[in-house]
């Protein structure tokens, strides 16, 4: 037996408060598709610079017609979660039977009024979803309204975020597979990891869980970017990726499979960003990647890599798509002909106009050339071969 994330999200650095909670509700939704009967929650304000306070947790089960169970769930025998600045701790063990296939809610209240400034977030409506009430009330708390802070940015503004909580995970059997999807926004935002956790969990119920490891705008080599537009400055990209992989990866869960998805914005960032000191090459990318393959195959897992997607945008001038290109399908030609993972997807191939490869189709992003959409997200998992990935395949 052991414990296995059922549901996980990275707590992202703001570095700035992001807005406060008062007599308010938070309810986060995900479907479960592993079995056992007792279950723990993460804890988290990690990057929250003052205490954090929660009046109640309980987890549910969502049933038919709105029925449901639930249960509270304590620290220290408490039902009162207090949260220090950076602080990050289990819950006591709960005896609470979860079963593949339902839909379990996550229910938090806070009374007094309480400064957030560690959140987790997504984008994509397709699978988890969260809502903010005020406490005995029915109408929803705009996101937008409870954390002024992401009106700073388009893409800030449109995400859902959570706070206090950054996963759940169930005591199970053995044989359950993890899979860890680790990149950037692409994955972060999960179009592309609801569809392929969708998929997964039609095709191998109660057998395999899928948490999502990605950071908006993080790079493989380097730390976050500098964008004075952002909060922060963009802090929340994160560390690079060869620095944060083993923790994030493997700190908390012992991942199986890992599918990596990075390198986009080592390459269009030191352009857009006007930061050439901080351009990286192909060679250095394939190298990166290789600390990322035998970082995984040091801890006994599987890893997956995937070719970088077209990021080109008619707003882009040509000289931006050239300098662009020369590094994405070098890099892509490599990871074609293997650099040690043991298999990979080919996004590139399955997403780019045929007619004009630095390009994706049109139908398969958000507008800006880069972010797959829902449908964009559906496409990339369909390419995905469920039998390698879980090892079935020779």
């Amino acid at each position: 037996m052991k414990w296995v994330s059922t549901f996980s999200y990275l707590p992202v650095d703001f570095t700035v408060e992001m807005g406060e909670a008062e007599n308010q509700t938070q309810e986060i939704f995900f479907d479960n598709n592993i079995e056992g009967d007792q279950v723990r929650l993460r804890f988290s304000n990690r990057y929250g610079k003052k205490p954090l306070e929660l009046a109640g947790v309980e987890v549910s089960v969502l049933g038919a017609e709105g029925t449901e169970k639930c249960h509270p769930v304590t620290r220290h025998g408490s039902p009162r979660i207090c949260l220090k600045p950076g602080e990050e701790c289990w819950s006591d063990e709960t005896t609470f039977a979860v079963a593949a296939g339902e839909r379990i809610c996550i229910r938090t209240q806070v009374d007094k009024r309480q400064s957030i400034g560690s959140l987790c977030m997504f984008w994509s409506a397709t699978g988890p979803a969260v809502q903010l009430k005020e406490t005995g009330g029915d109408q929803e708390i705009s996101f937008r309204k409870a954390y002024p802070v992401i009106l700073q940015d388009e893409y800030l503004k449109e995400a859902s975020y959570f706070y206090g909580i950054s996963g759940m995970q169930v005591w199970t059997k053995d044989q359950v597979k993890t899979v860890a999807m680790f990149g950037d926004s692409i994955t972060h935002m999960s179009y592309l990891s609801n569809a392929l956790t969708r998929r997964l969990y039609a095709q191998y119920p109660g057998k395999v869980a899928v948490v999502n490891r990605g950071l908006g705008g993080n790079r493989l080599l380097r730390d976050a970017s500098e964008a004075l537009w952002l909060p922060g400055k963009g802090s929340n990209s994160g560390d690079a990726g060869i620095r944060r992989f083993e923790k994030d990866v493997f700190g908390e869960d012992t991942a199986d499979l890992v599918m990596v998805l990075e390198g986009v914005n080592d390459i269009m960032h030191p352009v857009k960003l006007e930061h050439p000191g901080e351009k990286a090459t192909a060679r250095e990318l394939v190298e990166g990647l290789g600390k990322l393959i035998q970082t995984a195959h040091g801890h006994g897992a599987r890893i997956f890599g995937g070719t970088i997607l077209p990021c080109a945008h008619e707003s882009y001038c040509q000289a931006w798509i050239q300098e662009f290109e020369e590094i994405r399908l070098e890099v892509n030609k490599k990871i074609r002909e293997g650099v040690g993972f043991d298999g990979w997807v080919d996004y590139d191939a399955g997403l780019r106009n045929e007619e004009n490869p630095a390009f994706m189709q049109e139908k398969f992003h958000m507008g800006d050339g880069l972010h797959p959409n829902d449908l964009g997200g559906e496409q990339m998992a369909e390419l995905v071969d469920l039998a390698e990935l879980m090892g079935e395949k020779d």
